[in-house]
């Protein structure tokens, strides 16, 4: 049996409730492998991380200490997406770099990933325009290209796929290490991964909203990679 660890998200309900969850259709996509069990990963401090800014919370040795015994259990992560990630989602990204576990960065997970191989501290992402990546989640707004030779491109075995989108902000800073993997049909860089490692990859779209080929094998790969 295999453990995948989901970094939760926080959001106020309707309530004004401060909530920490994860979307049920990311649940759902692990639904179909028996071998999968899928828990959330919590934040340890003591704040409310609903009202701080992205890497805006403070974390400490003992965070460390004890999201780490989580971490030591899980085989998988998935940085999914959300408004904003903190300090523990990049320690998270690091342990699935360091001990070579698959990692399936979504959205802002992928956003966080990226900023953490910026060439340059604290980089700013901008503010898409337009309405090609702000449909629905479950529509598929845009064409994207996958460059041959990848690893996202041996998964999907396909150049062009379309996606989904609902990110109101983008990736256009230059990093290191990281290789682009797939920009959208207006040059928006919309995939990247880490060579070298089993499977470290990041998508600007959210593919667990749809059950189509491309979203199948790249969750099929994710899984066999545990």
């Amino acid at each position: 049996m295999k453990t995948v660890g989901i970094i939760g998200r926080a959001y106020r309900n309707y309530t004004k409730q401060e909530i920490f969850q994860v979307n049920d259709y990311m649940r759902r996509a692990f639904a179909p492998y028996k071998n999968v069990v899928p828990i959330l990963i919590l934040p340890t401090g003591d704040q409310i991380y609903c009202d701080l800014k992205k890497n805006g919370d403070t974390f400490t040795q003992s965070d460390k200490t004890r999201l780490n015994h989580i971490l030591n259990q899980c085989d998988g992560f998935v940085a999914p997406g959300g408004s904003s990630w903190f300090q523990s989602d990049a320690f998270i990204i690091q342990h699935a770099v360091r001990e070579d576990k698959p990692l399936l960065a979504i959205c802002a997970g992928f956003q966080c990933l990226c900023s953490m191989y910026a060439n340059k501290p604290k980089p700013k992402l901008s503010f898409v325009s337009g309405d090609a990546h702000h449909s629905g989640a479950h529509e598929y707004a845009h064409t994207n290209y996958i460059a041959p030779g990848t690893k996202l491109y041996q998964i999907i075995g396909q150049e062009e796929i379309l996606v989904n989108s609902v990110h109101h902000y983008y990736v256009n800073f230059n990093f290191h290490d990281l290789i682009i993997n797939a920009k959208s049909i207006d040059g928006i860089i919309e995939g990247v991964e880490l060579p070298g490692k089993k499977f470290i990859i990041g998508v600007q779209w959210h593919p667990e909203y749809f059950t189509d080929e491309p979203s199948t094998r790249l969750f099929n790969e994710f899984v066999k990679n545990l």
